[in-house]
């Protein structure tokens, strides 16, 4: 029953974040994120949440009127951690052009419980198909 409550914990945590990504939530961002969470976007640097997550998203999400929708495959919960493969569909403005570009992606969530909420260790995801 416990491992239910987590997951749909897990699922909540998922929606959330892609609710404050969709609406450029910036400061909302990083709370979504443990202390030593870590961002790996495919083809750039690695971000952590102390360095500057908040300003990345912010200079991101709103020039590219970004909207992302996960879709979840797999969680396996090992105690305080849980492990999540989902595949990314989203939308967002082309800088050069104006139109909008499609993206599916692989995505892999490595979530830490921190008090209680599960909090994002480590994401990282990799361009399936990109459609202008």
């Amino acid at each position: 029953m416990e491992n239910i409550e987590q997951t749909r914990a897990i699922h909540n945590t998922l929606n959330d974040y892609a609710t404050a990504l969709n609406t450029a939530e910036i400061d909302s961002i990083p709370t979504f994120y443990a202390t030593d969470g870590m961002f790996m976007p495919d083809g750039y640097p690695t971000i952590s949440k102390s360095a500057n997550l908040k300003r990345t998203a912010e200079n991101y999400l709103i020039k590219s009127a970004f909207n992302i929708k996960y879709v979840v495959d797999n969680i396996v919960i090992d105690q305080d951690l849980a492990f999540v493969n989902a595949q990314a569909n989203t939308l967002q403005k082309d800088k050069v052009t104006g139109g909008v570009i499609s993206k599916s992606t692989r995505d892999f969530f490595i979530l830490k419980k921190s008090d209680g909420s599960w909090k994002i260790y480590r994401y990282m995801f990799n361009n399936v198909t990109r459609r202008a």
